[in-house]
């Protein structure tokens, strides 16, 4: 499976100069990659993100939070484009919002190789997002040209949706080197390879192994704690004042990292690190990385439920990705459940019970009194906010599982999580992939049950 898999991925290789003085990064970019299609392609789609935070419009934040996306008040981020190449030959290009198209000058053929130079610049925005940058911390997520994903429906060009994870990408392999004045430690996908000095600066130079993106963070008031688990070097990025809550975050990784390796399936990378950022949503997730608002270390049951459930994202998004634009439930549903089986198997079954009525049962109850049940199965763009994208792909998902947990008892839905979990490494899973692996460890054709609670028909309580 693993050598299928990267012996078609793609390679991107990364330089970057990081300006935190001028709030942006000069990089040059160099993708190796090959049409795994049976199509041929002439021309090819990236995926520039930083350009949904050119105006306070398009920024990617309900107009609600606003303020608290930029607490400084707003001041645009983009990418400027220098200069496009494709096997050494220029080749033009033409950028919508957050897509740049690449013409190639020659067909690219089922199968064949070609190697893509990019050359560009980002401006980072005030934003205490995945992008942008605060008091504390540079947070550099969906920051680079990104293969668009091509699947049964062509190239999937979906907008940076201001609700959800609006990603989806395929596996690749990474060799990013950041260039850093001295003085700013870097939390980064992958394994450190090499800390090198040069004069005023550090070259961190970070290598990943098939990953679906890559995400970094820089600060210069970082204090790290670190601890091996397993095969994986687990750190904790935190602010020197809030030590304590970084030994917490540290701990929560561990139990969880360990935990969801032995009940899943081993977690296949070297480097884990949750790191503290001026994030105000909660926390987010990348390949061997994740963002924790540094809000939430001033309060140690928020951050151990959010440590939790980004770390239950390294298995769901990280390991086994989907498209989180057409099926975001697969993953953030099955990641609110993973947490909730946490509890359980740190504290014992009534934590968890107690935990799962608490943060997700109860909650749900009362929103759907309100507004109403709604379809779980669904895209980014049929989510009117927030709150119905959370209550239906959170709630109501984690609580689906719950019911399938009591219909075919616990030890046959572990069973199905592993084997899913098992033939979907490195692979984008869909919703029939998952009910296949249901129907598997059952015996049984569960899809019928599985699909009312998608689409929203099957009631919260069953009649007595």
């Amino acid at each position: 499976n693993l050598h299928s898999v990267s012996s078609k991925s793609y390679e991107y290789q990364i330089q970057v100069n990081f300006d935190p003085g001028e709030k942006k990064i000069i990089c040059s970019q160099r993708v190796k990659l090959r049409n795994n299609s049976s199509q041929e392609y002439t021309e090819l789609f990236f995926h520039i993100y930083p350009n949904v935070f050119k105006t306070a419009d398009s920024a990617p934040f309900p107009k609600a939070d606003m303020s608290r996306a930029y607490p400084e008040g707003f001041a645009p981020g983009y990418m400027i484009i220098h200069n496009i190449s494709g096997n050494g030959e220029p080749l033009s290009y033409e950028i919508d919002d957050t897509i740049l198209k690449v013409k190639l000058t020659r067909v690219l053929k089922p199968g064949k190789w070609i190697t893509i130079d990019i050359d560009f610049t980002d401006i980072i925005p005030p934003s205490y997002g995945r992008y942008g940058y605060g008091k504390n911390t540079f947070n550099i997520g969906n920051w680079y040209p990104i293969l668009a994903v091509y699947d049964e429906r062509g190239w999937n060009k979906d907008p940076y949706y201001a609700v959800g994870d609006p990603f989806y990408s395929d596996v690749a392999t990474y060799r990013v080197s950041i260039l850093a004045p001295e003085g700013y430690t870097i939390a980064a996908t992958g394994s450190l390879e090499e800390k090198k000095k040069q004069g005023q600066y550090v070259n961190w130079a970070f290598t990943a192994g098939l990953v679906r993106d890559f995400a970094w963070v820089a600060s210069d008031g970082f204090e790290v704690a670190t601890k091996t688990v397993g095969d994986t070097r687990l750190a904790a990025y935190y602010m020197k004042p809030d030590v304590e809550a970084g030994k917490k975050a540290l701990e929560v990784g561990a139990s969880a990292l360990e935990f969801f390796n032995e009940y899943f399936g081993q977690y296949p990378y070297k480097d884990y690190a949750v790191v503290a950022s001026d994030f105000y949503i909660g926390g987010m997730e990348y390949p061997n990385l994740v963002m924790i608002g540094r809000q939430l270390y001033s309060y140690s049951d928020d951050l151990e439920y959010v440590v939790a459930h980004e770390t239950a994202h390294q298995w769901w998004y990280g390991v086994v990705g989907n498209n989180e634009v057409k099926e975001p439930w697969l993953d953030e549903a099955l990641t609110e459940y993973s947490t909730v089986l946490y509890y359980e198997h740190k504290y014992g079954r009534e934590k968890g019970e107690e935990i799962y009525d608490k943060m997700i049962y109860k909650p749900y109850a009362v929103y759907e009194a309100t507004r109403g049940a709604g379809a779980i199965l669904r895209s980014l763009d049929q989510f009117s906010d927030w709150m119905e994208y959370s209550a239906m792909i959170y709630s109501r998902g984690a609580i689906m599982f719950k019911k399938l947990e009591a219909k075919i008892g616990k030890d046959t839905l572990h069973k199905a999580l592993r084997f899913y979990y098992r033939e979907n490494m490195y692979k984008n899973a869909t919703t029939s992939d998952f009910i296949k692996a249901i129907n598997r460890a059952s015996g049984v054709d569960w899809s019928g049950y599985i699909y009312k609670w998608l689409q929203g028909t099957e009631p919260l309580q069953q009649a007595a």
